[in-house]
């Protein structure tokens, strides 16, 4: 028995397909749709790369959010320190 194995699977011939100024051969489109299909293998050192990612992003969201703290933080203290220098006798600003 010679010739390949197709595991009753129909085998498409690879023939050309052309629209909108796109030629794409089906063989190569059945070979995207099954990575789309089972998952894309991707080399250690991308998927090492795609978690570094994932944690530099978390840091920089936690960051962002204290620092969102600290700039409220401070300017509560200059409210209450310019308060505290307008004594009791502070008027509003527009009277």
């Amino acid at each position: 028995m010679s010739g390949p194995v197709t595991l009753g699977i129909p085998q498409l011939a690879p023939t050309d397909i052309r629209g909108a100024g796109l030629t794409l051969s089906l063989g190569k489109a059945v070979a995207v749709m099954a990575k789309a299909l089972f998952g894309h293998v991707v080399a250690p050192a991308e998927l090492r790369v795609v978690e570094e990612n994932a944690v530099l992003r978390a840091k920089v969201r936690r960051l962002e959010q204290e620092l969102l703290e600290l700039r409220a933080q401070r300017e509560a203290a200059i409210a209450r320190e310019l308060l505290s220098m307008a004594g009791d006798n502070a008027e509003p600003a527009l009277a």
